[in-house]
């Protein structure tokens, strides 16, 4: 890829120097990021080391060659020795990261649509949680994003129904920054002391999912990809997120995750960050051979919001089901997409368009661009 931004024709020579550096250091982070993970990961698993068939390993290389000389092959023989499924397809995790989704999102403006503050107004229709209060760069709004005052939203505040869910406009992963007032008092004193934020409703979780477990909210994300050839939009997988020994459900704050099948069925194991395995929920003893119910219902609410998101052909997003027996969105994520899962349970992320994404990423690339 170095060779081909370097003589990309179609480029100033000043902007191909500019687009080799930023590949450079997007690659150079990647690789140490995902050093660092499977250092980790091999520690705890040390089979997970376990090379996949020399045929299998030699198909991987010349297949991801294009992006890169020297291919990692810690992802193959990990999602190999998880699966057991050798797939010489399964995508490198730093080629993911540096080359594949910064091309299918390549408008950084699309992240506006990640603000949570926006959500209820971008998509109404009480699909997402209902907000009360807004804090937006320190100022107060409400649930219509009206300007109001502190003492509004004191009397606001004080009306609510406990406990309810305080979080970050953006940047919430693994759960950071989130919190879950019981009372006014609690509320207001957190509240005060930061900006950039919003309340809502805390949404009580259907018994199926509560069943993993009840202590958290047990979530799916689904991700959607905007087909390059036609712009038809499709669920290319699904996983379901669940906590663990009192953890929130996404992996990096502890949880376990499972696949879903294209049938709506759980694929029988969940794995962790590190990908141990696990064949019945630690906490609960529920087995994950089940079938996720209203299947249709989550696929069609998933294609309607995902809809309304241009300028991004891979977008994740994470809903729940409530004991109402209603899917309810919880957020939007256009970038940072996790791969591993659904190859830790042999199926390529990508599915059946896996190969038109590596095609078009390989023509396309964001640095010849």
């Amino acid at each position: 890829m170095y060779k081909k931004i370097l003589s990309n024709k179609n480029l100033e020579f000043k902007e191909r120097l500019k687009r080799l550096l930023a590949y450079s250091s997007i690659k150079r982070s990647a690789r140490i990021l995902w050093d660092r993970r499977f250092r980790r990961l091999f520690e705890n698993h040390p089979t997970y080391k376990r090379p996949a068939e020399k045929s299998i390993e030699k198909t991987h290389k010349q297949y991801w060659k294009p992006f890169a000389n020297r291919i990692n092959l810690a992802t193959l023989r990990v999602s190999k020795n998880i699966s057991g499924i050798s797939n010489p397809k399964f995508m490198p995790e730093e080629i993911f990261v540096s080359d594949i989704e910064p091309t299918l999102n390549q408008t950084s403006s699309v992240e506006y649509l990640t603000y949570k503050s926006f959500y209820n107004r971008w998509f109404p229709g009480n699909i997402f949680p209902i907000d009360y209060i807004h804090n937006v760069d320190g100022e107060w709004l409400d649930n219509n994003w009206n300007p109001i005052t502190i003492d509004d939203v004191t009397t606001i505040a004080k009306k609510l129904v406990y406990p309810v869910v305080l979080k970050p406009n953006r940047d919430s992963f693994g759960g950071k920054g989130i919190y879950f007032p019981k009372d006014a008092e609690e509320l207001l004193s957190m509240a005060k002391k930061s900006k950039n934020f919003l309340v809502q409703e805390k949404i009580i979780q259907h018994p199926f999912f509560e069943q993993f477990n009840k202590q958290c909210l047990n979530t799916l994300r689904v991700y959607v990809y905007r087909s390059v050839s036609d712009n038809l939009l499709h669920i290319v997988n699904i996983v379901l997120r669940m906590g663990l020994g009192g953890s929130l459900d996404n992996e990096t704050a502890g949880g376990i995750i499972t696949m879903i099948r294209k049938n709506g069925v759980l694929n029988g194991f969940a794995v962790d960050k590190y990908g141990k395995k696990y064949f019945v929920h630690p906490d609960t003893g529920v087995d994950f051979n089940q079938k996720i119910p209203d299947f249709e219902a989550l696929n069609s609410v998933s294609l309607k919001v995902a809809h309304k998101i241009f300028y991004a052909r891979l977008i994740g997003l994470d809903l729940c089901y409530d004991r109402e027996g209603n899917w309810r969105m919880i957020e939007v994520n256009n970038f940072s997409g996790t791969i591993r899962f659904a190859q830790y349970h042999g199926a390529l992320f990508f599915g059946e368009f896996s190969d038109e994404v590596y095609n078009y990423c390989k023509s396309n690339h964001w640095a010849l661009r």
